[in-house]
């Protein structure tokens, strides 16, 4: 960048203008997105929804119940196969299921209804907005589930304040140099 300066005669000297070093804004932008991140972490204080949070813990229960599907079908071959490992005995152990192909499927239907059917749905559901009502002063004293869920939502609002912020900063920084 070629800056035109005026030589004045009289003082017989060309004035040196002040131009901040090169890394100065670069490091000004970085400074200004953290200092946007670190006032975007404040999110994570915001009150949390009861229709997010609900919404959240359906989601995990849901996934959860298809990756208990997915293993038990990949159990369910292992049987057929007559090669059950000990860690699939062990799985099969704790669900209280015999090695029995049509006892396992009858799990996956079982497991698959839970999240599918409407009545079932509006169970977990309530129960979700049940335990958001009872402990949101404490969440301590809310189950694995929900504490899982209210965890999911804080994080979640903490990446995005993070990320918005450090855009918001990178854009002020942006502005505010000189390049």
């Amino acid at each position: 960048m070629v800056e035109h300066v005026n030589y004045e005669a009289q003082i017989n000297q060309m004035p040196y203008p002040y131009l901040p070093a090169r890394g100065t804004s670069k490091k000004r932008k970085i400074g200004m997105m953290v200092a946007g991140g670190l006032i975007g972490m404040n999110a994570y204080y915001l009150p949390v929804k009861k229709d997010v949070f609900v919404q959240r813990g359906f989601d995990m229960k849901r996934n959860e119940n298809f990756d208990q599907i997915r293993t038990l079908k990949n159990i369910a071959e292992e049987v057929e196969q007559n090669k059950v490992s000990t860690e699939s005995k062990m799985i099969l152990q704790q669900l209280g299921l015999s090695e029995d192909v049509s006892a396992i499927t009858r799990k996956c239907d079982s497991l698959e209804k839970e999240v599918t059917d409407k009545a079932s749905v509006k169970r977990i559901k309530d129960a979700f907005i049940n335990c958001l009502d009872s402990c949101k002063k404490n969440t301590h004293l809310m189950d694995s589930a929900c504490s899982d869920a209210y965890r999911a939502v804080k994080r979640n609002k903490f990446n995005w304040g993070v990320g918005i912020g450090a855009g918001i900063g990178l854009a002020l920084g942006l502005m505010g140099s000189r390049d």
